[in-house]
């Protein structure tokens, strides 16, 4: 008996040290700072009223869906609702159609972040068409889910001279609410840029060449890949008419803001080459 209370005691002293040691008292958690989500400042900005003002013509829009476009057709509901208004209609390239025969009755053709690269065929036949006068309006998005780790935007552009980076483009100091979505304000004078005062671009890369840039960002904005300030353009055209752009959500509800649905309505008067003041087509 006297073994087994020894023991005991052993077994009680052990435990006791080792709850001494390890165990400081009932565990109080500090005061939590409360904070009331009214005061945090979110810009909030909706979109106005808008009045499309447009000549009128007659085409085809043509937009690629035939390389694993990382995009969705009713992402493109207001730019298509404003090519119907000037008269023009809309089509689709399937996979395995000609690019040749759709091209050849097309006026525009649209590619929005490819995730299959363009064949040297395809590329010559797109040159052909821009040659001939038919307009190209390219658009990536850093956001845009894609089968492979990256897009093939480059293996089509860069026949126009036009390189698509890497990156996303953010600025810490003003911003419309989250540090990606950059505002721009500095516009070259161009029929795209028409009555252009401030948009909104929500995760945008950057493009080059900067000498054919006709939206520019401020000193404050950075390149994620670069990390450096610098004036860095999203938007690009060339003198052969190739619009490059390097945002897609601009284009979509609720996010037709600011100035984005008059930006809207000049990209589809570029598409469509339907001008209200043709002294504005430059």
């Amino acid at each position: 008996m006297r073994k087994i209370m020894f023991l005991v005691l052993i077994v009680c002293i052990v435990i006791g040290a080792q709850t001494l040691f390890f165990y400081r008292g009932i565990y109080s958690a500090p005061p939590t700072n409360i904070y009331d989500i009214m005061d945090i400042p979110i810009p909030l900005h909706l979109p106005t009223e808008f009045v499309d003002v447009h000549g009128m013509g007659d085409g085809t829009v043509l937009i690629d869906s035939s390389h694993d476009n990382g995009f969705k057709p009713e992402e493109l509901n207001l730019l298509a609702y404003r090519i119907i208004s000037r008269g023009y209609s809309i089509e689709y390239l399937e996979a395995n159609a000609s690019l040749e025969e759709r091209l050849a009755n097309a006026n525009a053709y649209i590619v929005i972040s490819p995730a299959t690269a363009f064949s040297s065929e395809e590329v010559e036949e797109i040159k052909k068409f821009v040659d001939n006068g038919g307009r190209l309006m390219l658009i990536d998005d850093p956001t845009r889910p894609v089968p492979e780790s990256e897009d093939k935007m480059n293996t089509l552009s860069t026949a126009f001279g036009i390189v698509y980076w890497n990156d996303y483009l953010y600025n810490l100091k003003d911003n419309d609410g989250n540090f990606r979505y950059i505002y721009l304000t500095d516009f070259k004078d161009n029929s795209i840029t028409k009555n252009l005062n401030k948009i909104v671009f929500y995760i945008a890369c950057s493009i080059s060449s900067l000498e054919k840039g006709l939206i520019f960002t401020d000193e404050n904005t950075y390149s994620s890949t670069r990390e450096v300030p610098g004036r860095y353009s999203p938007v690009v055209l060339t003198d052969s008419n190739v619009l490059a752009i390097g945002d897609l959500t601009f284009l979509t509800e609720p996010y037709n803001v600011f100035d984005n649905n008059q930006l809207i309505s000049n990209i589809a008067d570029f598409l469509t080459n339907t001008y209200a003041d043709e002294s504005t087509n430059q």
